[in-house]
């Protein structure tokens, strides 16, 4: 990797996530283990070499770490270290930076649901701690559950969620950025199981997102 050779903490740690396509990686693995095909689904855009480059680059800086999972499903994923997991804050920071001053997006520019869900992690939520919602949004599946009062999201399905919530992502799109309500967001759901816990999860989702999505 190529270094600034700096002494300021800001040049060396741009010396390991400052190359191009860097950070977007640890945001496609903050809401939990991905494939290499996952990261590349999740990141419209990047040349397949370049990818494989920069997960190489972060394997050797500490960020990210490869890990075998156990059969029967016996795939290689890749996912955080504490060292990664600790750019959090940083991505949390950049997200709030770029809605306030980033150029608006533009109608062709790609979406996902885990890019803007990232928004609502750590959001105060009334749901008690033994409860989780699975939310189902196209093709994508996420947790919803609650650490010391607080939103948390992970990617994947849930073995026996208090209620599982199926909607399109054009709802979920308007309920992050505050354009439909927590009702009307359960009305053009299917909701299964606990309602008051479905509630509870996309009352922290709603207005998470304080610019236009597209």
């Amino acid at each position: 990797m190529r270094r600034y050779g700096q002494v300021c903490p800001l040049a060396r740690a741009l010396d390991v996530v400052g190359e191009r396509w860097s950070l977007l990686v640890v945001r496609e693995l903050l809401l939990g283990p991905r494939r290499y095909t996952d990261l590349l689904a999740g990141l419209p855009g990047v040349p397949t070499n370049l990818l494989a480059n920069r997960l190489k680059d972060l394997q050797a800086a500490g960020v990210v770490t490869q890990r075998a999972l156990p059969p029967p499903t016996a795939v290689t994923v890749y996912e955080l270290t504490e060292a990664g997991r600790a750019l959090r804050a940083v991505l949390g920071e950049l997200r709030a930076w770029g809605e306030r001053y980033g150029p608006e997006p533009q109608e062709q520019d790609a979406v996902r649901p885990a890019w803007v869900l990232l928004n609502a992690s750590g959001r105060p939520v009334a749901m008690p701690a033994d409860r989780t919602v699975e939310l189902r949004v196209g093709t994508d599946s996420f947790v919803l559950g609650v650490d010391d009062g607080r939103l948390t999201i992970r990617r994947g399905a849930e073995h026996l969620p208090a209620a599982t919530v199926t909607m399109p992502p054009e709802t979920l799109y308007r309920l992050l950025v505050g354009r439909l309500t927590v009702s009307r967001a359960q009305r053009q759901s299917t909701v299964d199981g606990d309602n008051t816990a479905a509630r509870h999860a996309l009352d922290a989702l709603h207005g998470a997102v304080t610019a236009p999505l597209m």
